[in-house]
């Protein structure tokens, strides 16, 4: 079984099934991966792997706001840079196989106006790219898709149409399973929502979702 990005988040180095790290500005797709590797506490439980950009954790199990932010007990958060770098949570597949992606993202800034969210599947293919609007926006995506051993996927926030990196805070919930015994499925790529024609940068965060 592979852990919720929520109950597997790491606080001591963030490369294992899980990893968070960065792109750069312009290069969502295939643009170099960058590891974060400084966990930095930030205020009333919440730590962060890097800043801006950077991937956050709320270690309470209850809400704590701040500022205009609201975050779920235990869960997980991605912010862009200032710059217009991706925070990006990614997965590497463990083995070959039949995956199963199914994710949230939602806003949890109250002063939230666009925020840009992509899967992407090594550094190659879009499955999903959308844009966030407004105070607790949110979307969904399920698929499956065959992948190979080591190969990454990527959960991207960004700027969103307003191309602002301010107030994009994004809860994202990510679940990924193997199937097991399954005859090979077709790489799937699809496009739900809105599709953005620009570069967006988004902060992810994991909604523990009953």
């Amino acid at each position: 079984m592979i852990p919720y990005l929520w109950f597997d988040f790491h606080l001591i180095f963030s490369e294992k099934l899980w990893s968070y790290g960065s792109k750069p500005a312009g290069y969502h797709v295939t643009g170099m991966f960058s590891l974060f590797t400084n966990l930095a506490p930030l205020v009333d439980g919440i730590v962060s792997w890097h800043d801006g950009p950077g991937v956050h954790y709320n270690t309470k199990p209850t809400t704590v706001i701040t500022g205009s932010v609201i975050f779920p007990g235990n869960s997980v958060a991605m912010h862009p840079g200032e710059n217009g770098s991706f925070s990006v949570v990614r997965f590497t597949a463990p083995k070959d196989g039949n995956y199963v992606l199914d994710a949230t993202f939602a806003h949890i800034d109250t002063n939230a106006l666009h925020t840009g969210v992509y899967v992407i599947y090594n550094n190659l293919i879009t499955l999903w790219e959308i844009d966030l609007a407004g105070p607790e926006d949110l979307k969904s995506f399920k698929t499956t898709i065959s992948v190979k051993a080591n190969e990454p996927i990527d959960f991207i926030v960004g700027v969103g149409l307003d191309n602002s990196y301010v107030c994009d805070t994004t809860l994202a919930h990510v679940d990924i399973h193997l199937l097991e015994n399954q005859s090979g499925f077709p790489i799937i790529t699809v496009s739900i929502g809105f599709v953005l024609g620009i570069i967006i940068s988004a902060i992810s965060y994991v909604l523990p979702i009953e």
